[in-house]
């Protein structure tokens, strides 16, 4: 693509950046109308929480895609600052409902998006300036899994008497240290 198609998708994340901070800090007569119940503070903040990602996705590629270095260090600061506000709105997500997991379906629907689109993608910026660290990192996992050698496949089967909650909690930890291989597995392979 041309310049000119980052240009203007800068321009218009611009103008979606200053739509959504009218719509944030209120004028003098939306102050005074309170939100009724958690449901509609959360759908309030679900839709801003949107919103701010797809504009971050439109931030991310015009940054890796500008040459301009002014260009980019601007947009990088502005990128950065739309990160900030993305982990603001989580957090605040988090508190009302306390919980880590929440369903973006009927904002999805509203907004006429798919599950694709609120997709958070690690910016390449992030990758290139950390790609010391993490190849040390990665150089670190493989010689720790290299000293551990080959898992042994036949194990005996002896049976452990163990409660109920015991047989979860080691469930639970082996199913998130699966969950943790495979996220990292993603990152090398999106390195």
């Amino acid at each position: 693509m041309a310049h000119s198609t980052y240009n203007k998708q800068w321009r218009e994340a611009n103008n979606a950046l200053l739509d959504l901070l009218e719509f944030e800090i209120p004028k003098e007569e939306r102050k005074h109308e309170k939100i009724q119940n958690n449901i509609e503070a959360f759908q309030l903040l679900a839709v801003t929480y949107v919103k701010y990602i797809q504009i971050f996705r439109r931030l991310e590629e015009c940054y890796d895609q500008i040459v301009h270095p002014q260009k980019r260090r601007v947009i990088r600061h502005v990128l950065d600052g739309t990160i900030g506000r993305i982990l603001e709105l989580k957090n605040d997500m988090v508190l009302l409902e306390h919980s880590e997991y929440h369903y973006f379906d009927d904002v999805l629907s509203d907004l006429k998006l798919t599950p694709n689109d609120i997709e958070i993608p690690v910016p390449k910026y992030f990758i290139f300036e950390n790609a010391k660290a993490l190849k040390e990192k990665e150089k670190l996992m493989g010689s720790i899994l290299a000293r551990k050698g080959p898992v042994d496949t036949e194990v005996e089967k002896e049976e452990i008497p163990m409660s109920m909650d015991e047989a979860i909690r080691i469930i639970q930890v082996h199913e998130r240290a699966r969950q943790g291989r495979l996220r990292a597995k993603f990152m090398r392979e999106i390195r």
